[in-house]
């Protein structure tokens, strides 16, 4: 199934400049269909980003709402996400989503759970990654894919991917 449009929609609404603080909504609109049983990759590529920027960005930026969102709320359904996603770890085949995976346990492992798990999983996702994609992730592969895009294309774009 594909993302909600209306999630879709207040994903483009947080970017750039002036966008406005919509990604919580988002958020709950992308968990409840995954709670719901929809498995699809990039529907579940997404709500782990939101999962992990509403964690890391304060809730002005984000349009979190902490009354229908806590923090263990946002690492448990990263956690449950990743597990579907990337369950064969650093033997995965899908070059974004460890590229993604990867980059967002770089910054902030401590945030996903156990810091020593999420950074020694950070650097074997990074060579694995590496080593099906050796150029690169190329930022093109973002594009037009909303908030996530927009966030994982800029860091695509710098000198090593990051």
């Amino acid at each position: 199934m594909a993302l909600p449009p209306a999630a879709v929609e207040l994903e483009a609404q947080s970017i750039g400049a002036k966008g406005a603080p919509t990604l919580g909504p988002a958020y709950e609109l992308l968990r409840d269909q995954w709670r719901s049983g929809d498995r699809d990759r990039e529907l579940g590529l997404h709500l782990m980003f939101l999962a992990w920027y509403l964690n890391v960005e304060p809730p002005f930026l984000t349009g979190l709402d902490a009354a229908h969102v806590q923090p263990a709320e946002l690492t448990t359904v990263f956690n449950d996400v990743h597990a579907v996603l990337l369950s064969d770890g650093a033997d995965a085949t899908d070059a974004e989503a460890l590229y993604v995976v990867g980059l967002m346990a770089h910054l902030t492992a401590w945030l996903l759970g156990d810091d020593e798990e999420w950074t020694d999983r950070s650097e074997s996702y990074r060579r694995r990654y590496r080593q099906l994609s050796p150029g690169g992730m190329d930022p093109e592969v973002f594009a037009d894919r909303g908030a996530y895009g927009d966030y994982f294309a800029r860091h695509a774009a710098r000198k090593n991917g990051y």
